[in-house]
């Protein structure tokens, strides 16, 4: 099983909004160019029953590097074990590599789907050692081969509800193209607080950032220093998993991961559908229409878990259904509707100041916000 339950970071502020960052995960100790000890790479093609090889490069305590063991999968979870079977080795730090094709190692019969893939490694140092977590990645055997069918929505992201009275969790995300600006404050175990800020890229719906810890001190004393690595992985504009982790410490350089889910929500009250009131250009593939600009101010409750967002002069509706579980999150549905009922299309990424999805053709369609 993998060990980290999703949970909520502990207190942090940004930009004057108080959030928690207490216990985050934990990287393994420093050797690649972005802090991490391990590095995870795939090439060919990991989705179906391709040629992929998956390749893992680290540095080991000892002289005595672990081999391949056995591979396991649940759902994306993809787990490798290796182990290092001989005792009384020579202290020393020991670089080393393993490789191994994903659909080899789990069956002939395993066929991996087009998913992004979650790739947790674990080694042993020693015959009967217990397997310790060394290296996470994110795969997406997409990133190249498909367009992106949304784009992260800049702004600031909230870890989703927890447990009652639970602190609020806050990440500022800034898009700018394929480029992804990340920045949190956040509080360390002894309540010092310390800002931490990255880059990365975003592959496909996957984006690798190394966080920069500003240290205590001030003025001239402030100096910068490896803080968290953030993995995030987009499900839409408006929702996200987030892996923090940084190094437990020690000769190991054992990895300890934290998963927390995000989602980029209005101010206001979103389960009413007011926080999407305003201006919108209406726009689809070329050929399908010139775009139409909306003005949603009519709002109302169809029932318990619908609200529709409305153009009464125009004749058009977008009629949402909530996520059943948590009613503050955005809609994972919204139907495009003429004055009659009848449908136009769907939209299933759902943010703030856009929506996007499909006409009933096919056709991609778009909902830009110009105005609240």
């Amino acid at each position: 099983m993998f060990p980290q339950p999703r949970r909520h970071v502990a207190a942090a502020l940004l930009a004057g909004v108080l959030i928690g960052a207490a216990g985050v995960g934990i990287r393994a100790a420093p050797a690649t160019s972005d802090g991490s000890a391990y590095a995870i790479a795939v090439a060919g093609n990991l989705a179906g029953k391709g040629d992929a090889m998956l390749s893992i490069s680290g540095s080991w305590p000892t002289a005595c590097t672990p081999t391949f063991d056995k591979a396991s999968l649940h759902g994306a979870d993809l787990r490798i074990d290796a182990r290092a079977v001989l005792n009384l080795c020579t202290r020393q730090a020991t670089p080393y590599s393993i490789e191994l094709n994903p659909h080899a190692a789990l069956g002939p019969a395993e066929t991996l789907p087009a998913s992004v893939y979650h790739v947790y490694y674990y080694a042993a140092n020693g015959a009967q050692a217990e397997p310790q977590l060394r290296a996470f990645a994110l795969l997406d055997p997409g990133a190249g081969t498909r367009s992106a069918a949304f784009a992260p929505e800049t702004g600031f992201w909230w870890t989703t509800a927890g447990d009652k009275g639970a602190a609020r969790n806050v990440f500022s995300i800034e898009a700018q193209g394929r480029q992804l600006t990340v920045a949190l404050m956040s509080y360390d175990a002894d309540g010092r607080g310390s800002w931490q800020f990255g880059t990365g890229a975003l592959s496909g719906r996957i984006a690798h950032i190394p966080l920069l810890q500003i240290a205590s001190g001030s003025g001239a004393n402030q100096r910068g220093e490896a803080g968290w690595t953030l993995d995030l992985e987009f499900h839409s504009s408006a929702l996200a998993t987030a892996w923090l982790s940084r190094p437990l410490g020690g000769e190991d350089s054992a990895l300890q991961v934290q998963t927390i889910d995000l989602v980029r929500l209005p101010f206001a009250k979103a389960g009413d559908g007011s926080a999407w009131k305003g201006d919108w250009i209406l726009a689809a593939d070329a050929g399908t229409g010139a775009p139409q600009r909306l003005h949603l101010d009519h709002v109302e409750a169809l029932d318990t878990s619908t609200f529709r967002l409305g153009d009464d002069s125009a004749g058009i509706y977008v009629d949402c259904a909530l996520d059943g579980s948590n009613a503050e999150l955005p809609p994972p549905r919204c139907i495009l509707r003429r004055r009659d009922g009848s449908e136009l299309g769907q939209f299933t990424a759902i943010a703030i100041t856009r929506m996007d999805g499909a006409l009933s053709n096919g056709a991609a369609l778009h909902l830009l916000r110009v105005s609240q």
